[in-house]
């Protein structure tokens, strides 16, 4: 079962996570003008947006340098391509079994609850808390939730592993 394999997939998508936060300032200076890293380090860049982030990221950032966009972007989805790597073998039509609310949201305002989606041998556990100064968010298993909710990712399937993130704000 696909599940069995998950936690020496997640402790592995921890340790390049956090080689991802260390090493994130120095691999910056190895994307090329079209956004990517060398073959060889693109466990560390994201699937879907140059290293420099996706559009919203250098609007939402608009006094960081073109490094600081790198490096920033790294640290916001470390080692995405580990993960995408890692992915489950799904395709947007494969049945899943949904239990909770897929409505929840982690982005301002954020919509707290839970749920689980699963499918043959894969699953996903999302939850947000948000509290009156902090949102919690936790994600554990592959991305699934495009399927349940009917729309391709670039992302979809990946390995998910965020046991707590918070940030300050509801």
């Amino acid at each position: 079962m696909n599940s069995l394999k998950y936690p020496l997939l997640a402790i592995s998508s921890l340790l390049m996570t956090i080689s991802a936060y260390i090493l994130a300032p120095i691999i910056a200076w190895l994307v090329d003008a079209d956004g990517n890293l060398p073959k060889y380090l693109r466990f560390y860049q994201t699937v879907d947006a140059p290293c420099w982030g996706a559009d919203f990221w250098a609007s939402d950032n608009p006094n960081y340098t073109n490094y600081e966009l790198i490096v920033t972007w790294l640290w916001r989805n470390p080692a995405q391509g580990f993960d995408r790597w890692a992915k489950a073998d799904v395709e947007l039509n494969t049945l899943v079994d949904v239990y909770g609310n897929l409505n929840i949201k982690d982005t301002p305002p954020a919509i707290g609850g839970w749920f689980l989606i699963t499918c043959t041998g894969y699953f996903q556990f999302s939850m947000i808390w948000p509290t009156k100064y902090i949102t919690f968010v936790t994600h554990i298993g592959w991305n699934l939730d495009p399927i349940a909710l009917h729309y391709s990712h670039p992302t979809m399937g990946n390995l998910k592993v965020t046991p707590l993130r918070f940030y300050l704000g509801r």
